[in-house]
């Protein structure tokens, strides 16, 4: 073997190396999950609510969360939830930042008060043109309505992938608080509604793969037990936008009622959510 060729083995050896080396350490999963859910996010914008009505909603990011807030849209399996055929969910959600020495999202931390937090908007829009989840004069939100959307989110899309069985599920909620006509995010008629969640936590043991791993990383923080029950705060102010018709809910949840305080104050009351005709 010539000096040249040995030479190029032995940069390629160096590369997969320093490549292998990377994918086993933390860091690995956090570069994975920006590169993902950067794209697999765009995607799911150019199907959603916002999207075919024309509208915009912007929500930013803050400390302690994932460096920017992701789409989702869950029209078919929501409706099939709910018994509304053609109903659309559209779902702008963001959890807790990663930690680079463990290699996933602090969602999965129990002693963190950002254990199982989420925080977004929910945009529905019913195929028939009523108002979901809102009286006829699209003034009065119904609570049970927001209720059923979190627990679709978090047993469909969260806790199912994570290997949830229907017979473990646990959610109670209960309403707290409800403050008409506010002003939020530029507009006028908001209904702030406060609430109490008991629900199950996502960390658990790792048993296998699955494909939420790839936005939050596989779990490595100490298990009390399997999705043990957690106490939640939550926060909501909903409004029925009629020209875009559109059921629209920003959310926080959290263990902590100052870090759901905080999320209001700071991130989503910064949101922007402006026409685009």
């Amino acid at each position: 073997m010539n000096k040249k060729k040995k030479r190029r083995l032995i940069v390629l050896a160096s590369v997969f190396l320093l490549i292998a080396a990377f994918a086993a350490s933390p860091l690995f999963p956090y570069v994975r999950s920006l590169a993902v859910m950067s794209v697999y996010s765009s995607r799911c914008a150019k199907g959603s609510i916002m999207q075919e009505e024309s509208f915009s909603l912007e929500i930013p990011s803050g400390e302690g969360w994932y460096p920017f807030a992701m789409t989702y849209t869950a029209d078919e399996d929501f409706s099939e939830y709910i018994g509304l055929p053609d109903t659309k969910l559209t779902i702008l959600y963001n959890f807790p930042a990663f930690s680079l020495k463990d290699g996933c999202s602090r969602l999965y931390d129990e002693t963190s008060p950002y254990y199982s937090s989420f925080y977004g908007a929910y945009l529905v829009q019913r195929a028939d043109g009523e108002p979901f989840g809102f009286s006829k004069d699209i003034h009065d939100p119904d609570e049970k309505a927001v209720a059923d959307i979190a627990e679709f989110d978090l047993f469909t899309l969260v806790l199912g992938d994570f290997g949830l069985t229907s017979d473990k599920r646990i959610f109670g909620y209960s309403l707290t608080d409800c403050q008409k006509n506010q002003f939020f995010v530029g507009y006028d008629g908001w209904t702030r509604i406060s609430s109490d969640i008991t629900v199950n936590g996502v960390n658990h043991e790792k048993r296998g793969f699955c494909t939420s791993y790839i936005q939050y990383g596989a779990p490595s923080f100490p298990v009390s037990s399997d999705f043990a029950p957690v106490k939640m705060k939550s926060i909501v102010y909903a409004k029925y936008i009629p020209e875009w018709n559109t059921a629209v809910f920003f959310y926080v949840m959290s263990p902590s009622d100052n870090i759901c305080k905080i999320c209001v104050r700071d991130i989503l009351s910064k949101s922007t959510l402006s026409d685009r005709k």
